[in-house]
């Protein structure tokens, strides 16, 4: 399904893979690091850092996973939790509220719905400016045996979503512009509690400061 959506885009080149958990072994142990100094000082950088400049560096991101027990595959999961520091309540990167991303699962029947969820609460909270999906039931393990009804199904939603993904982004959706302004009144309310205790402002406030975003900035246009 990845491989059909790639023709769809017409692309062949400039294309970064990663395979999990071959590329991203470790369970993050929720040492908080990342939380308190950087994404980069991660115990697991050695295989975290480089999909973070990946995505950072990417054009669009495309997730992939199929049905495990109703849920995205533990290694996928696996990997977003390592990335939570750069949801919106606390770091995230301006450079994801210009992205595109897109959500391809399968399942033999059902579930198909709670792994978009599970990949797209990450999306969302990392400021993903549009995010889409393609989605399919298969009824069968073996691709060859997959009916060419469902098959072209498949081919429909990946051109479909292709020329979705190549138009020009002017602002990220609604539920990412209604996301950050919760958040940055939710950063001044959790500041000021701390200046009335008398105790040192957060990292995450003296971050989103830093970006201009409690002052009336955005980081879109």
């Amino acid at each position: 399904m990845k491989e059909m959506f790639l023709n769809s885009m017409g692309l062949d080149n400039d294309i970064v893979e990663y395979y999990l958990p071959k590329d991203s072994p470790n369970f993050c142990t929720g040492c908080k690091t990342c939380f308190n100094k950087d994404i980069s000082a991660c115990p697991h950088s050695k295989y975290t850092s480089p999909i973070w400049d990946s995505i950072i560096n990417s054009d669009l991101i495309v997730f992939t996973s199929p049905v495990y027990v109703f849920h995205v595959v533990g290694q996928v999961k696996a990997l977003l939790d390592h990335f939570g520091t750069k949801w919106m309540a606390h770091s995230p990167a301006k450079e994801m509220f210009t992205k595109k991303a897109v959500i391809i699962t399968n399942a033999v029947g059902q579930g198909m719905n709670n792994v978009i969820k599970d990949i797209g609460d990450s999306l969302d909270f990392w400021g993903i400016a549009k995010r889409y999906s393609i989605k399919q039931a298969l009824y069968d393990i073996d691709w060859s045996k997959v009916s060419l009804k469902r098959k072209n199904n498949i081919k429909k939603q990946c051109d479909k979503i292709s020329k979705k993904v190549q138009k020009e982004i002017k602002k990220p959706r609604l539920k990412i512009r209604i996301l950050f302004t919760v958040m940055s009144i939710a950063q001044k309310l959790i500041h000021k509690s701390l200046v009335k205790k008398g105790d040192p402002s957060t990292t995450d406030y003296l971050y989103w400061k830093e970006n201009g975003w409690l002052d009336g900035k955005k980081p879109w246009k």
